[in-house]
């Protein structure tokens, strides 16, 4: 049985998992115990896409009124620095920070990636990162595609290592991977 992580958490937790899987669900439900949460949505706003706006208005509906709403940031680790020492946080997802960032040379990529993590662990906070599994498909055919892909992965992959509790969301069910899985050396 899945329980909220408790009020006193620190440290880092990441859900994966495929398109409509309920990873989202599963982290609001993670963090529900926790007070106050700030919640980052990291993707851009589609207003002419109204598929994308159905898909966020539940994602709305279901939060509570007393969380904080930050959505997409320009410089995340600022965000997550002004961020009160007793409050948790939210990220869903790391999709829309990948594509914030795809315009970044290798060099620009890899440094965010570390500044990223290193502001995840210096946070001392609760905080849950949501981030969609995109490896396990064909290949991309375009070249920006395949570069999302990538660098989506290789920020997932650093992420789930730094976590301190790590799961998978597959068809609206939740798998705690530290109880299962282990580590790749």
């Amino acid at each position: 049985m899945i329980t909220p992580i408790s009020k006193n958490y620190k440290g880092l937790i990441s859900i994966t998992g495929p398109t409509k899987s309920g990873k989202s669900k599963l982290a609001e439900f993670l963090i529900t115990e926790q007070d106050p949460v700030t919640y980052i949505a990291t993707s851009k706003p589609r207003p002419h896409d109204p598929d994308w706006q159905k898909r966020i208005s539940v994602h709305r509906k279901r939060r509570p009124d007393s969380w904080s709403l930050i959505e997409y940031p320009k410089d995340i680790c600022k965000t997550i620095e002004s961020i009160n020492g007793n409050q948790s946080i939210l990220i869903d997802s790391i999709g829309g920070l990948v594509e914030q960032h795809l315009i970044l040379d290798d060099d620009q990529w890899n440094n965010f990636q570390i500044n990223f993590l290193n502001c995840l662990s210096e946070a001392n906070l609760c905080v849950v990162v949501v981030s969609e599994e995109v490896g396990w498909g064909i290949v991309p055919a375009s070249q920006i595609g395949y570069l999302f892909r990538e660098r989506h992965c290789s920020l997932t992959s650093l992420i789930n290592r730094q976590s301190k509790k790590r799961w998978l969301a597959v068809n609206g069910t939740a798998i705690e991977l530290d109880k299962i899985g282990h580590l790749i050396p």
